[in-house]
């Protein structure tokens, strides 16, 4: 015979972790650099569009 054990989880447990980041955060794919949209990154616009860029190692985050 074997026993079987038993476990409980509150409802702490199963909680989702706080965010801690906005929803408009970016990211870096090169360096992980982290900011808002409105943040810190480089902007450089051209006639037909507009690209973020990392102010750490100059990456295109998004082009708009």
């Amino acid at each position: 015979m074997t026993s079987t054990e038993i476990y409980t989880t509150s409802a702490v447990d199963s909680d989702p972790p706080p965010r801690t980041r906005s929803k408009t955060s970016l990211f870096c794919p090169d360096c992980g650099h982290e900011s808002t949209v409105t943040g810190d990154w480089t902007t450089e616009a051209t006639e037909n569009s507009l690209q973020l860029r990392c102010p750490n190692c100059d990456t295109v985050v998004q082009q708009r």
